[in-house]
């Protein structure tokens, strides 16, 4: 409250979002590796990818330092046999990320990094040795609000005030909670026993959250996905495996919303094998990220405008951007992606994904837009039942609806990828992209944030009367016309018995004079 020359002004203390650039550093990444006695020679490489996981630490000191892992898979084909063979290394890296200036003055603080490679080049120096060479892209992506003071109400000096109720979020609490998922993934005596695991993916589903005691219950669901290698074979399975957790957050209380989002943060697979010597058992430690948010909202009367009857006023008017409860989003994105290998005849199909890439986000007129690359992977056999690698990137822009912001989207996951063979040397996959969630909701309104009254000068009289004529046009305001002739909105009401906040036809007014 500010109270000066007897007059006094309320204000109200909202959440804004605060505008921060996102950052960006490459790790580079190298292996000079020997293949184990256990692993046959190398004879053709089929594919080389490197899996990303990194862990965010406390900032301090207008940085945050990480620690990033980097697992390389290499899958090639050995010269004694047929079979694709797979080759796992993983490598740690720690630094620092600068983080924006602006973001010391943030409210509820979160700080997203994740990492994807840059480039990668594998080749064999001999074989039974192999060289890799890239570098890994880390991004740092900071969410925050600041807070801002608008007013509510005035008093004093014949001040007249309009004002308009808003629902907005009042208090954010952000927190995070990194545990690991021990669960084990078993294959049935229906299926070929595994001999090594080609490639894993991970996605998360939130199913419930609830807040009991003042804790957050978090309850959802991992599906993992293998691609593995059998005897005949290549063959896939997909387990699903429940996780629960209760998240601690000083001040979290019942009656608050919250939004939860699961992001994977690395994957250990360790295969037993049974008294028969077969691989039907994988024990799993996945690692996963839960980003949390709690929200309460307030509803109050926000003044937009005012005047004062007698003395000049100089009202300051401004756009603020209100963060609104959070609402549920699930908007789908459909690619097609063509593969082609040339002078090859594919004859089977053993699994076909894609994984969104350099994803970016930005409002732009009409909506907000993800645009990225989606870079599709076909493991086939052609017509000797050699196995290929085929891949493929193409670039896509995703227009969502206007009412969706660009800061705090959930994560873009595959929903699904199905392939068909449109040629003896090329496939077509139909990939759908899915972004599923909650986000916090923003409106942007004009709000008085401050407003100065000269009450050593006093308006001109413009002459003594006690009513005046005016004749109104449709579409006007009681509001313009009460302020052009410095009178109470009310008053021109309760004289011409308009119900109306708008002049809904041509009208004769009697405008009373009001101190």
């Amino acid at each position: 409250m500010i109270q000066a020359n007897d007059w006094t002004l309320r204000q109200e203390t909202v959440l804004t979002p605060l505008k921060l650039p996102e950052t960006e550093q490459e790790q580079s990444v190298e292996l000079d590796y020997v293949l184990p006695d256990y692993c046959p020679d190398f004879f053709r490489l089929l594919n080389c990818t490197a899996e990303t996981a990194v862990t965010a630490g406390t900032p301090a000191d207008g940085a945050v330092p990480y620690t990033l892992h980097v697992t390389l898979r290499v899958l090639y084909c050995g010269a004694q046999t047929g079979a694709v063979q797979a080759l796992t290394q993983t490598l740690d890296y720690q630094g620092r990320a600068e983080l924006p200036a602006a973001a010391a003055g943030a409210s509820a603080l979160q700080i997203r990094m994740t990492a994807e490679p840059s480039y990668l080049n594998c080749r064999a120096v001999s074989q039974r040795r192999i060289d890799i060479r890239g570098a890994v892209k880390l991004r740092t992506v900071c969410i925050g609000e600041q807070p801002r003071t608008v007013l509510s109400g005035a008093e004093g000096l014949h001040v007249r005030t309009r004002a308009e109720p808003f629902s907005y979020v009042s208090q954010l609490l952000r927190t995070e909670k990194r545990f690991t998922l021990s669960d084990d993934i078993r294959l049935t005596d229906a299926q070929p026993a595994l001999l090594s695991v080609l490639q894993t993916q991970s996605a998360l589903t939130v199913t419930e959250t609830r807040i009991v005691a003042g804790k957050l219950v978090v309850k959802g669901e991992a599906a993992v996905t293998l691609l593995y290698t059998v005897e005949n074979g290549i063959e896939t399975h997909t387990a699903a495996l429940p996780f629960s957790q209760i998240v601690e957050q000083d001040g979290l209380a019942d009656d608050m919303t919250c939004i939860v989002t699961a992001r994977a943060a690395g994957l250990i697979l360790t295969p037993e094998s049974g008294n028969d010597g077969d691989i039907r058992l994988l024990h799993t430690d996945l690692d996963i990220l839960l980003d949390c948010a709690a929200v309460r909202q307030t509803t109050a009367d926000l003044l937009t405008d005012l005047y004062s009857t007698v003395h000049p006023a100089e009202p300051l008017a401004e756009q603020v951007t209100l963060l609104t409860m959070p609402a549920p989003v699930s908007e789908r994105y459909r690619q097609k992606l063509t593969l082609t290998q040339q002078d090859a005849v594919i004859t089977k199909v053993y699994a076909a994904w894609a994984e969104p890439e350099s994803l970016r986000t930005a409002a732009e007129d009409g909506g907000t837009v993800i645009s990225g690359t989606l870079h599709g992977y076909v493991l086939a056999a052609d017509a000797e039942s050699h196995p290929l690698m085929l891949e493929q990137r193409a670039p896509f822009s995703w227009t969502l609806p206007a009412r969706i912001p660009a800061e705090g989207l959930p994560p873009v996951t595959v929903q699904s990828c199905s392939y068909t063979l449109t040629g003896s040397d090329s496939v077509t996959l139909q990939t759908e992209l899915l972004l599923s969630g909650q986000v916090l909701q923003q409106t942007v309104c004009t709000l008085l944030t401050d407003a100065q009254i000269d009450p050593e000068t006093r308006l001109p009289d413009g002459g003594q009367y006690a009513l005046r004529l005016y004749f109104g046009q449709a579409g006007e305001s009681l509001w313009e016309i009460a302020k052009r002739y410095r009178t109470a909105e009310s008053a021109i009401r309760e004289e011409n018995d308009v119900p109306a906040d708008v002049l809904t036809a041509p009208q004769m007014l009697l405008i009373p004079s009001v101190m």
